[in-house]
């Protein structure tokens, strides 16, 4: 009676198994993922906040003058017109 020593060594996980078999969940997860880090750094980048705090993630940063970014988008109107 050759009984393993330890609990683990009755498991024989094997990595490659893993991913052959739960390929389709890992590809989901990551690209769920990937998708909601970029909805917050998406709202993050458009905010007009000057301090953003979402979970453990907080910024201090100074927002784009509206100003600013009004005269550049009459400018390449003008532009596109000529």
């Amino acid at each position: 009676m050759n009984q393993p020593l330890c609990p683990v060594e009755c498991l024989n996980f094997d990595a490659d198994d893993f991913l052959t078999k739960h390929s389709t969940f890992m590809l989901t997860l990551v690209g769920s993922i990937s998708a909601a880090l970029g909805v917050v750094f998406s709202y993050c980048l458009k905010s007009r906040c000057s301090k953003i705090n979402i979970g453990c993630i907080s910024c201090d940063r100074t927002p784009p003058n509206e100003d600013v970014t009004i005269i550049s988008n009459t400018e390449n109107n003008n532009n596109d017109n000529i």
